[in-house]
Order: C-alpha cells, then structure tokens, then sequence
C-alpha cells in the first residue's frame, strides 16, 4: 500500500511538474516573441525612416542645386542631418526608451492562442496541484488513524496488565 502511493505521489508530482514547465514554456514563448516583434518592428521602421531621409536630402540636394552649387545644397542638408542626430542624442530616452517600455508593458496581453494556451497549461497545473493536495490529505489522515489506532491498542494492552 505504501509503495502503490508512493508510486501515485511520484506520477502525479511528474505531472504537475511538466504543467508547470508547459506554463513557463508558454509564457517565455510570449514574453521573447513581444521582445523579437517589437525589436524587428523597430528595426523596420528606422530602415524606412533611414530610406525617407535620404531619398528626400537626395531630392532636396536636386531641387536646391538650380539656384546654388551642389556642394552649398549638400551641406545644408549634411547639417540638418547633425541637428537631427543631435536632438536625437540629447531626446534618447524620450524618443526611444520610454515608448519601447510603454509598448512592451502594453502588449503583455499575448496573442489569442498563445494566451488560450497558457491559460490551459494553468488549469492543468492547479488540477494537478489540487491532486496531490488531496492524496497527500488522505494518506495524513489514514496515518493519524492508524496513529490513533495504535495508540489505543497500547492502552487496552497496557490497562490489561495494570490489573
């Protein structure tokens, strides 16, 4: 009896084991997926910022070209671009830090499925939890009263031979 519990604590401990391992499975799945989408989006958009900027300095240096050389039209343009890494440095935290923070701490919400997931990978681990706490309660209580029971027993034998 007491291996065949033994066994049935060891299964279920390796149940609730592997739920809680799925649990934490999906929720890094979630947490690096936002962290790589956000990164990846990032990326992209300062590639089409980097191809806006240059194809309008490309444009602007053409258009001020006609009323003065292209190396005067150049340099007003290679100055705005100083002035623009400049605000860029001085402004780091506001323009990029922070909004990142509010996007990541915003898009906590996983996806549909990667939340429905989760949120089943969770249940299965209470149910599992809720288990062994009752296999555990149950064989508490047969050992208290087979505690009790002895301990009875020794009395009746002991009060047997006070007389």
């Amino acid at each position: 009896m007491e291996q065949d519990f033994f066994d049935r604590l060891k299964s279920e401990l390796t149940a609730y084991g592997e739920s809680v391992g799925k649990v934490g499975e999906l929720r890094l799945i979630g947490i690096v997926s936002r962290v790589l989408g956000l990164f990846l989006l990032i990326f992209t958009v300062v590639l089409c910022a980097l191809a806006l900027f240059t194809f309008g300095a490309v444009a602007a240096i053409d258009a001020m070209s006609r009323c003065m050389p292209v190396w005067a039209a150049s340099l007003i343009i290679g100055s705005t671009y100083v002035v623009l890494i400049v605000v860029a440095l001085v402004f780091r935290r506001q323009l990029f830090i922070h909004p990142f923070i509010k996007l990541l701490s915003k898009q906590i919400t996983t996806q549909e499925e990667l939340a429905l997931q989760t949120m089943e990978a969770e249940h299965k681990a209470e149910i599992q939890r809720v288990k062994m706490q009752c296999h555990v309660e149950n064989a508490t209580r047969e050992l208290d009263f087979y505690a009790n029971f002895l301990a009875r027993i020794w009395e009746t034998i002991k009060g047997l031979f006070r007389k």
